[in-house]
């Protein structure tokens, strides 16, 4: 299992070079100046030049691209992703300090659809063409299709504004004391709500497949021959090898709720790595851009990574 570890942290690193070249290039080639907020009547030429030589954009396009990923490696330094044009501070403060709000609301998130899909999923394949299946179906289906800005607007104009149960915005109250628990997790409702709706509805459908697949496979109808319980067939024999391809799209439901909480977190103002994420996007400042696409890039690779960690602890056989 090391070794396997060892060779796909290896094999990632070219994916990760070949991610940063391409988002390099749309970000850098993208129409417009980073430092067009400073471009005013105030502002005098010699200031912009400077400028322009802290963040390095009078060099060439490759001597910037190359002094970018190099020091981007060099995470002990708390300058080396650039300090951001329009906070004025170090990218990588900037991220350590949302990063664990984005982690709280995608991991809520991510244990909520577990919990909720996988039960769902089952209970439809179970009782397939039931009044159960078909009613999980039907939300599933309005779920999925919603777009994700929908979906968190409405649910911010019911809960916030119309019956004003939760709160309208951020992450604590200005009147309760900072870091509550209870706080937070009132202020949790909406956002993880809008995520896990759509997420709910994907993985329960998915499940529904696998478990339809396996449920009519041969071993499956030699074990209820034998004599076996339902609950022991449908839990230890079907659950487990539909849950192989399910884990997949545990895979890549880590960079889709990271895109996801990109529109949550702005809607419901999040203060998390989405919402800097778009701010950065309107404003332009590069340097925070870069180290937001990268992030991403860097989640598909975990990701993955993860979930061919769990096949093997879900399949037996599976071997590395």
């Amino acid at each position: 299992m090391l070794s396997y570890f060892i060779r796909r942290v290896i094999l990632s690193i070219p994916i990760l070079l070949g991610v940063a070249v391409i988002s390099f290039l749309l970000v850098y080639l993208a129409p417009g100046d980073p430092l067009s907020q400073f471009r005013v009547p105030n502002v005098r030429p010699e200031v912009l030049e400077r400028l322009e030589q802290i963040y390095g954009f009078n060099k060439p396009l490759h001597e910037q691209f190359f002094g970018w990923i190099t020091n981007y490696v060099q995470i002990w330094n708390v300058d080396a992703w650039g300090i951001s044009i329009t906070h004025r501070r170090p990218v990588l403060e900037l991220i350590a300090e949302r990063m664990p709000a984005t982690f709280l609301l995608m991991g809520t998130s991510l244990a909520l659809t577990i919990i909720i899909a996988i039960p769902l999923g089952m209970l439809a394949a179970i009782k397939q063409y039931s009044i159960a299946d078909k009613i999980v179906t039907t939300f599933a289906t309005i779920g999925y299709a919603m777009p994700s800005f929908v979906l968190g607007t409405y649910l911010l104009y019911i809960g916030a504004i119309w019956t004003g149960w939760f709160p309208f915005r951020g992450m604590t109250s200005s009147l309760r004391v900072a870091g509550d628990p209870l706080d937070i997790a009132w202020h949790l409702v909406l956002p993880v709500s809008s995520l896990a709706i759509q997420s709910i509805a994907g993985w329960s459908r998915y499940i529904r497949a696998t478990m339809l697949e396996v449920l009519n496979q041969d071993y499956i109808r030699t074990a209820r021959a034998k004599g076996l319980g339902s609950n022991r067939v449908n839990f230890r024999h079907a659950l487990r090898n539909a849950l192989i391809p399910v884990i997949t799209l545990f895979g890549l439901s880590l960079p889709a709720l990271l895109g996801g909480a990109v529109i949550t977190e702005g809607i419901f103002s999040w203060p998390g790595l989405g919402s800097f994420g778009l701010q950065a996007v309107g404003q332009r400042d590069y340097p925070v851009i870069m180290a937001f696409v990268l992030l991403g890039g860097i989640a598909v690779v975990v990701g993955n990574l993860i979930a061919d960690i769990l096949y093997g602890v879900v399949d037996p056989r599976i071997k590395y």
